[in-house]
């Protein structure tokens, strides 16, 4: 299955969920406000309404060149309703080995949901997701779905993830929920568990987040796709590093991994320098007491994903090494490349033992793989 002879671990595969996925796996207690779709018409969805919150939220008029390309490509995929076969098949088609699952509408993300209720829609998609890498154990692994709006509960849904389901990750957004940080000390109980269990924690942001603090809802009130999707990804990637570094997560849990994915890597040097610049001049009345630098922290316990082609990488290989970056192809998403992806990143400027350690070596010791 190697591309060119390298093996390939996707470290961020997309899932289209089912149009009955919260029918079939959400709690019964939560059937009357059960997320339902928007469209009936199709086996997937790709509109959601929870309580009245719409997802995806509306940021432009979406991308409609890629869109038009992605129902092209995709269209024997969407036939199959995007299920496990047709996962595998287009893993065999972009030459992937081993691939690691995430959601696609984040659901979960609203600050008024009460926690009980955002931790059961979590529940729900992980055990549908279970059910869907069953078929290819060997070749599909899954990410659990958290969310923070009570990290104690979300500790415990990872823990009943990990050594009940086999998953070997956790992923969540990277902002904020109702206003508290990653880093106070009210999210500890995860990052102790997920320390605890061996596992990493993966921040993957998502354009439609109902929260104050979620950079792309100022772009609401006069929409732009261009302006929000180009950004937001990458901002609240920067600010989920500057809390987990700066803020002293990773000094307190010196044995916690942490992945930023799908925002791009090439920003990353600036944003360590200018981590490093501020805590240098600040260090000595801020809060979090570090032994070292922010990006001595990120550089030991961290990892970034490349996009395919995204060719400024060869920078932050020069100033960082190549140690902290992970391979992803999106798929099935309209911006993915596939069935391209991982030959288009074969083309970046980059020596044949950083594309090795990045489409395998550096993923498989981010999940804990052999």
């Amino acid at each position: 299955m190697s591309r060119n002879g390298f093996r390939v671990l996707d470290s961020d595969l997309h899932v289209i969920e089912p149009r009955d996925l919260y029918e079939r796996y959400l709690d019964p207690r939560y059937k009357a406000r059960a997320p339902r779709p928007l469209d009936s018409r199709q086996a997937y969805v790709s509109n959601w309404i929870v309580d009245g919150y719409g997802f995806p939220r509306p940021i432009g008029r979406g991308r409609p060149d890629a869109e038009a390309r992605a129902n092209a490509v995709l269209k024997d995929y969407a036939a199959a309703g995007f299920d496990s076969a047709s996962q595998v098949k287009a893993m065999d088609v972009e030459g992937l080995d081993v691939a690691v699952l995430f959601r696609t509408l984040p659901v979960v993300c609203v600050d008024a949901f009460d926690p009980e209720f955002a931790v059961a829609l979590c529940r729900g998609w992980n055990d549908w997701a279970a059910d869907f890498v069953r078929p290819a154990p060997d070749r599909m692994k899954a990410a659990a779905l958290l969310t923070l709006h009570d990290a104690t509960l979300a500790a415990q849904e990872l823990r009943r993830a990990v050594t009940q389901l086999g998953f070997v990750a956790g992923q969540l957004m990277p902002n904020p929920v109702n206003g508290v940080n990653l880093h106070d000390p009210k999210m500890d109980p995860l990052w102790e568990e997920a320390q605890r269990l061996g596992v990493p924690i993966c921040f993957h942001p998502a354009p439609n987040n109902y929260s104050d603090t979620h950079f792309v809802n100022r772009f609401l009130t006069r929409p732009s796709a261009t302006m929000a999707g180009g950004l937001n990804n990458p901002v609240e990637l920067m600010a989920a590093i500057a809390s987990m570094t700066a803020g002293g997560v990773l000094e307190r849990f010196p044995r916690l991994k942490v992945a930023f994915l799908e925002g791009n890597c090439s920003w990353l040097p600036w944003l360590l320098w200018r981590i490093d610049e501020f805590w240098q001049m600040s260090k000595s009345g801020e809060t979090a007491k570090l032994q070292g630098l922010p990006s001595e922290y990120f550089l030991r316990q961290c990892f970034i994903s490349v996009d395919v082609d995204e060719d400024q990488v060869e920078w932050v290989v020069k100033k960082l090494g190549d140690d902290t970056l992970v391979f992803s192809t999106d798929y099935p998403h309209s911006d993915s490349h596939f069935p391209e992806a991982t030959s288009l990143f074969l083309k970046l400027p980059l020596s044949e033992e950083s594309k090795r350690k990045i489409l395998w070596d550096n993923c498989a010791r981010l999940y804990g793989f052999n």
